[in-house]
């Protein structure tokens, strides 16, 4: 019985070893292609400030940038008629796919969100990163979002981090 019980727990700390180390952020430098601009925070300063904005929210969401170089939500509300949030899945996006960035004020529940939008270059880029183990975990779609506060700083902040990382995020232009 004590052979079956020490297996078991050698298993069980396999697996969550597994799990801890695909859900390790990894926010390396080598990503970091443009020095900040004078008086800005610097790139680890500015993944930071997002991913305190979105944990402040709830303990489980994080914001890091993995080891691909996409930007990461992890626990980021899925859009649709009424969205679901999935918190053991990451909704990723490249930098270099970020077409703009929305602040958008909820007047439902009052927890503000930033939504990140693919380019019209690369529609669809988006993509959900889930465990193996679960069926549906390769989703796409055209944006991420995710809730945070202070909403309007942290769509700032997220627009310099794709400045940081080499991509140039859109900026809205009245229609000519």
């Amino acid at each position: 019985m004590r052979t079956t019980a020490v297996i078991l727990a050698i298993g069980l700390l396999t697996a969550l070893q597994a799990c801890v180390q695909m859900a390790a952020p990894i926010n390396s430098l080598a990503f970091e292609k443009r020095p900040p601009l004078p008086g800005q925070p610097g790139y680890l300063q500015t993944i930071d400030y997002i991913d305190h904005g979105s944990n402040y929210i709830s303990p489980g969401a994080r914001f890091f940038v993995s080891s691909s170089g996409d930007m990461c939500f992890w626990g980021a509300i899925v859009p649709g008629v009424q969205p679901e949030y999935i918190p053991p899945n990451y909704w990723c996006m490249s930098p270099f796919a970020v077409g703009r960035v929305d602040a958008l004020e909820n007047d439902v529940s009052y927890i503000n969100q930033v939504r990140l939008w693919c380019g019209l270059a690369a529609p669809q880029c988006a993509h959900k990163v889930g465990y193996p183990n679960v069926p549906d975990n390769l989703w796409i779609a055209n944006s991420i979002t995710a809730e945070t506060v202070p909403f309007l700083r942290q769509r700032e902040a997220i627009e310099y981090l794709v400045y940081l990382m080499g991509g140039d995020v859109q900026r809205d232009q009245a229609l000519r």
